[in-house]
């Protein structure tokens, strides 16, 4: 199962494009910076599981386009503008090409969250707990914030470990300053083959419940086999794929915020065993469910 979408290293006057092999910075994933002069093909539809995604607007605009629940939101920003996405959104740029734009983006890997850009433990938890909190997915920024990604960017992107260190510092500043920037909205909502939408939302409601997905497909009209090659048209992943990041997300905020047992959280969510919730739990995590509310409890 393809759920992840990664850039390779890339490096030329229009596409800048560090991997954590060249860097090795803890926490950190790509670091790009792009400056196109010309269209760029969409990025289809995917997904990240540990990794919170941010690009940063210097001119031109960008479209991105997110699902939840049964729904498209479609956002389109331009210079000085943060733009983030969260851990298991399926997202994309749409069907159309993008502009000519100039961004820095870059990635940052949750899944240890008290290793974060060589912070400490508590520095860097605090640093996670703020990331995963943040409410508004677009941010206004000034020149400084700017500067801040500009000059974290030249540091890192010369691979000498002296000034990977000095380039960490300006990241880190620009991260812990998203808490106080302002929100910029603009986005347009649109909802995908109504059918499928309608399957989606009872899903999410009853996501606890035993689901077959031959009921979903009665729900909305289709076949079987049509179904799931409609579901996966219309949302980018198969319906099974879909149904598990859903299960997989309730569970995580159900091991942060209660102490109910691994077994009941399996089969409050419909898992035939625990032996089975944390082998699935695993694969889309790297960790078993023990471990991710130890490391976040921590």
């Amino acid at each position: 199962m393809t759920r992840e979408l990664f850039d390779d290293y890339i490096w030329t006057k229009e596409n800048k494009t560090l991997t954590h092999t060249e860097h090795g910075i803890p926490g950190l994933g790509n670091f790009t910076h792009k400056n196109t002069s010309g269209s760029t093909p969409p990025s289809p539809l995917h997904y990240h599981t540990n990794i919170l995604v941010i690009h940063c607007m210097v001119k031109g605009q960008r479209t991105s386009v997110i699902e939840k629940n049964g729904q498209f939101n479609t956002y389109t920003f331009a210079g000085n503008t943060a733009f983030l996405t969260f851990p298991f959104e399926i997202h994309g740029n749409g069907d159309q090409a993008q502009l000519p734009c100039e961004f820095y983006g870059f990635q940052i890997d949750l899944s240890e969250p008290g290793n974060l850009l060589g912070l400490n433990r508590e520095y860097s938890s605090s640093l996670a707990k703020l990331l995963l909190n943040q409410k508004d997915r677009q941010l206004r920024l000034n020149a400084s914030h700017l500067n801040y990604l500009r000059t974290s960017f030249n540091f890192i992107s010369s691979l000498e470990r002296e000034n990977i260190q000095v380039g960490v510092q300006f990241l880190t500043c620009f991260l812990y300053s998203l808490q106080y920037l302002q929100p910029a909205v603009q986005e347009v909502t649109t909802t995908v083959d109504e059918p499928i939408h309608r399957s989606i939302v009872h899903l999410n409601q009853h996501l606890t419940e035993p689901l077959q997905l031959q009921d979903l497909a009665e729900m909305a009209g289709y076949s079987l086999s049509y179904y799931k090659q409609k579901f996966k048209q219309e949302v980018g992943i198969t319906p099974s794929e879909y149904m598990m990041l859903q299960k997989i997300e309730r569970a995580k905020k159900i091991l942060t915020e209660s102490d109910q047992s691994i077994t009941n959280i399996a089969f409050s969510m419909g898992f035939s065993s625990s032996n089975y919730f944390c082998s699935v739990f695993k694969k889309f995590m790297d960790c078993t469910p023990k471990d991710y509310r130890k490391k976040y409890r921590e």
